[in-house]
């Protein structure tokens, strides 16, 4: 990109641009001009910054000229405007080679676009991960998220922000939490500001209902290291608060390292309030950190018991640092084990309560390859406590990266501490790809997201194009000692459209989806083998076909790809006796529900050619249809759907 360019911009009902910047040599500044050219403001980069958030106050309702002077705007958009929860902020390209539109695009049209979900949350553009700060509040679904701004992959973290009246359509907010600046001046120093939860609460800091609540009151972890340097990882808990849904207060340490034994990784709190039973305070609200603890700190027949705290029951899989590794080219530390430390407070949850070290609620000696957990979970549902962790660096024998594996079971009072006694696990969803959940509280039920990351690395980078999206959300339940989850009944009843005609020939029952994201509901009538093409395409990286199948045989129920770098990888459900089928396409990823959400199978799989839906239609019963999934706008200031 060169580094002189300007864009012009109207700036409708807003007051403030927001430009996140790279420097691309001395002398780096932002110069604003109205349509007469003259100059309004002009903003140099700070000397010592190589990236720089600048805050440029503007004109309401004119149009105006940001021109960029030895620097590249990464990110872009104006803010600050009357009802700004409703209206979102409007997202500014400034790729002076993006020639797709004669003026700034709307968000329909960003969102219209082939390479984009039509149903599944991301940014605008660039990098996304982990869902964070997941609540309910003033009548808004607030979604927090891992951002960066500045590039398509992962680098130091910003929390992005989204609102929702209905979990489905979002309204883009504002980046709500950046980086240490230290990282912003050194590039040799990575981190930011790392995954966490949220808690709503009362004028004087008590947990209360989202609707009732008087702020949000975050927690996160801060993190630094030395680029390649594990042992220069510092990291520590945060907390702030949001009083209006937008803008957040100063941060306050919460929680340090209780002592050198942790392993290199402390992060991602997850707190909870609504904690009961035989091991909890009522009067004290609990927190999960991911770690991973030396193993001399469990005794040895706790662990070959299976005694409270412990969990053994493993996938033989392999430790590697990237979805491709094969055994044994990356190596495990084996003195240390993936874990869950559990914290408490005293409530009300002031910034400066005293978090106290209840000790690890659960280690995994199963997965004990894994490096650790990842956005650890700890809740109760249906009267059961359920813990949830992604296992950070692992590959199953079935060739699936980084899974997030669920447990069920009680919390136990013992000796040392509360300790989930595991009764059963298995994982959330036998796909790949899907990672990071968080789950949250809402009037009676429990939602999670998860996070898709394009492990295939078919994603292009374009502008306005972004690389991760979140899933549907999903409503949880523990049935017969086992988590199901389907999507929330908002899913069905915000994008579910118009049903589609079949069409027949020799080869069966096949469906023309016009937008590439439809809803399938089967009803098997037996157990018999089958095979439904999903989607078919070519790959953007050879040109080569590519199929998504779902396919069962010997009652054995299955995802299937073809012609991708992932169909080495056995998307086995885990479930026999499959007589229900859900599944929802959309575009590029695929999530697929079997027997009300029993099992849950998801893939990304981009495809550069419209797709349609294959099966026979013996296999169809009673209730078994297809139909469009919805492309809704809100507005031009929301995210298209």
């Amino acid at each position: 990109m060169p580094d002189n360019y300007s864009v012009a911009i109207e700036t409708g009902g807003y007051r403030l641009l927001e430009l996140f910047a790279e420097r691309c040599g001395d002398d780096a500044a932002v110069t604003i001009t109205d349509g007469d050219g003259h100059q309004i403001a002009s903003h140099a980069m700070p000397v010592a910054e190589r990236r720089h958030h600048f805050l440029i106050p503007v004109p309401t309702n004119v149009r105006i000229t940001v021109s960029a002077h030895r620097l590249t705007v990464r990110f872009a958009y104006l803010s600050e405007c009357e009802n700004l929860l409703d209206e979102g902020v409007r997202f500014i390209s400034m790729n002076p080679y993006d020639n797709e539109w004669d003026t700034q695009p709307t968000l329909e049209q960003i969102y219209d676009r082939f390479a984009r979900p039509a149903a599944h949350f991301e940014p605008f553009a660039r990098w996304m991960n982990d869902p964070n700060g997941l609540c309910r509040f003033q009548g808004r679904y607030h979604l927090f998220y891992q951002f960066n701004p500045y590039g398509f992959g992962w680098d130091n973290m910003h929390w992005g922000h989204a609102v929702s009246r209905d979990l489905v359509h979002w309204t883009h907010l504002p980046i709500f939490l950046e980086p240490q600046l230290e990282l912003h001046i050194d590039e040799r120093i990575v981190g930011g500001a790392f995954s966490g939860s949220a808690v709503t609460v009362d004028a004087c800091d008590n947990p209360c209902k989202g609707d009732d609540a008087a702020a949000i009151r975050l927690y996160l972890t801060r993190h630094l290291e030395t680029r390649g340097d594990e042992s220069s990882v510092t990291e520590y808990q945060t907390t702030c608060l949001c009083e209006d849904g937008v803008h957040v207060s100063v941060e306050s340490p919460v929680a340090l390292r209780v002592n050198d034994g942790f392993g290199f990784d402390f992060r991602d709190p997850k707190v909870e309030t609504g904690m009961s039973g035989e091991a909890i305070n009522p009067e004290r609200a609990y927190m999960v950190t991911a770690t991973n603890l030396p193993v001399s700190e469990f005794d040895t027949d706790a662990v070959s018991s299976a005694a409270p705290g412990i969990s053994v029951q493993g996938t033989d899989g392999w430790f590697t640092c990237g979805p491709q590794g094969r055994p044994g080219t990356d190596k495990p530390n084996m003195d240390t084990v993936p874990a869950m430390a559990l914290f408490s407070a005293k409530k009300p949850l002031k910034r400066n309560v005293t978090w106290q070290y209840e000790g690890p609620v659960l280690a995994d000696f199963g997965h004990q390859l894994s490096r650790t957990y990842e956005c650890p979970d700890l809740f109760q549902l249906d009267g059961k406590t359920v813990a949830i962790g992604a296992l950070m660096h692992y590959r199953d024998k079935q060739g699936r990266f980084q899974q997030v594996r669920w447990y069920v079971g009680d919390l136990k009072d013992t000796a040392e501490g509360p300790r989930l006694q595991v009764e059963n696990s298995d994982w959330c969803d036998f796909g790949t790809g899907y990672y990071a959940t968080q789950s949250f509280a809402d009037d009676g039920r429990r939602i999670v997201f998860g996070w898709y990351t394009d492990f295939p690395a078919m994603r292009v980078e374009k502008p306005c194009i972004a690389n991760g999206m979140m899933s549907l959300p999903r409503e949880l339940h523990v049935r017969d000692g086992r988590l199901t989850s389907r999507p929330v009944k908002e899913a069905y009843e915000q994008l579910l459209g118009d049903r589609l005609e079949a069409h027949a020939d020799e080869n069966g029952t096949f469906f023309i989806v016009p937008n590439n994201a439809y809803y399938m509901d089967m009803h098997l009538a037996d157990g018999n083998d089958f095979t439904m093409l999903i989607a078919t395409g070519t790959n953007p990286a050879n040109g080569n076909s590519m199929e998504l199948q779902l396919q069962r045989r010997n009652g054995v129920t299955r995802l299937v790809t073809k012609g991708t770098v992932v169909d080495n990888v056995d998307f086995d459900s885990g479930i026999t006796d499959v007589r229900r089928v859900e599944i929802f396409f959309d575009r590029n990823v695929v999530e697929v529900f079997l027997n009300n959400g029993e099992a849950m199978v998801s893939s990304v799989l981009l495809l550069t050619a419209r797709s349609i839906a294959w099966m026979c239609v013996c296999l169809m019963t009673s209730g078994g249809d297809i139909q469009l999934l919805q492309r809704q706008v809100m507005s031009d200031s929301h995210l298209s759907m």
